[in-house]
């Protein structure tokens, strides 16, 4: 592991087994989300915690694509220099238990480790093991600047069964258990109709358009087909703007 890179960049991937950095990152500015105002204080005091050195909950975010999971997690770099996400998917799992060990050397930075889109479609049952070990602890001692979010479409993880054979309680049984191991349970549904319109027109502003009835009677008409949430905002005010 390399203590320099850690400290040049802030935001990383791991890819095949290895730590590449991100060298232009989006980091969403949490003012411009829409909606979710629980979520978003209960995920950022959470933050605040571990930048702070008190006690945390790993978070687990679930609902809907499209509903802004990831994006409340990026935006939580806002709140410190010192904050630095390594994403990865269940697969990449493995990778953690050397990375884990290392982070004791540099306790000055904090770490968001996001695990994006948690199910048993991404990964392994060895894997979903692994990672109920590494969240609970194991011979390798949590180190005190990591915090593991992780965003799901499913509350419990669960979902059709990789196989109807012995083995299919057992995927259960260890998902639920996976999940119960996140102490902090975020939920993320459909947008209503007044949030959908309200992500309208923060994007239209961004792209310098009105906000008048023609463009709010087209963006109605654009969710009729897509659903009322933050992605379709945006679809929606790209598609507009793209037109003109």
């Amino acid at each position: 592991m390399d203590a320099k890179l850690l400290k040049e960049h802030r935001v990383f991937w791991v890819l095949g087994g290895r730590l590449r950095p991100v060298k232009h990152p989006s980091i969403p500015d949490e003012a411009a989300l829409v909606g979710f105002r629980r979520q978003r204080r209960l995920l950022t005091q959470n933050t605040l915690a571990l930048l702070e050195g008190k006690p945390f909950n790993d978070a687990l975010l679930w609902g809907k694509k499209g509903t802004g999971k990831s994006t409340l997690v990026r935006a939580q770099l806002r709140l410190s220099d010192r904050l630095r996400l390594v994403q990865l998917d269940l697969s990449g799992v493995e990778f953690l238990v050397e990375f884990l060990d290392f982070l004791h050397e540099v306790p000055q930075l904090k770490f968001i480790l996001l695990l994006e889109d948690l199910s048993f479609e991404s990964g392994s049952l060895g894997e979903v093991k692994l990672l109920k070990t590494l969240l609970d602890g194991s011979v390798i001692e949590r180190p005190p600047n990591a915090v593991f979010y992780a965003t799901s479409n499913r509350r419990f993880l669960t979902g059709p069964p990789s196989s109807d054979g012995p083995h299919r309680r057992e995927e259960e049984e260890d998902l639920y258990s996976l999940a119960d191991r996140f102490g902090l349970k975020l939920g993320f549904t459909d947008f209503t109709k007044e949030e959908y319109l309200e992500a309208v027109k923060l994007h239209a502003s961004r792209f310098g358009l009105k906000f008048d009835e023609t463009l709010k009677r087209k963006a109605l008409e654009f969710a009729a087909e897509r659903g009322y949430s933050g992605r379709s905002a945006l679809q929606f005010v790209k598609l507009f703007a793209s037109t003109l």
